[in-house]
């Protein structure tokens, strides 16, 4: 049985190409680079918690995120002004 398969794996033309050498059609379109959310996107992401093993995922809009990460780092920036008696 394997000799009869051999031979006819011979006979085969060499004219008649295997699926295999084709391109696949996600290989062949170039990649699309990331784009950037618009200010209404929602985006998520995660975020440890302190005193847990399991981050939290979180979901806003892009423009709430940046909102609440400029007021935690004016926060940030007024404790450090009163700890240290200096601006930054």
């Amino acid at each position: 049985m394997l000799l009869a398969l051999l031979v006819s794996l011979a006979a085969a033309t060499p004219d008649a190409a295997p699926a295999t050498t084709a391109a696949p059609p996600a290989a062949a379109a170039p990649a699309k680079p990331p784009q950037k959310a618009a200010a209404d996107d929602v985006v998520c992401k995660t975020e440890a918690v302190t005193g847990s093993m399991f981050p939290k995922k979180i979901c806003r809009k892009k423009s709430e995120m940046d909102a609440a990460r400029l007021e935690e780092q004016a926060q940030i920036r007024a404790s450090q002004k009163n700890v240290t008696g200096m601006q930054h």
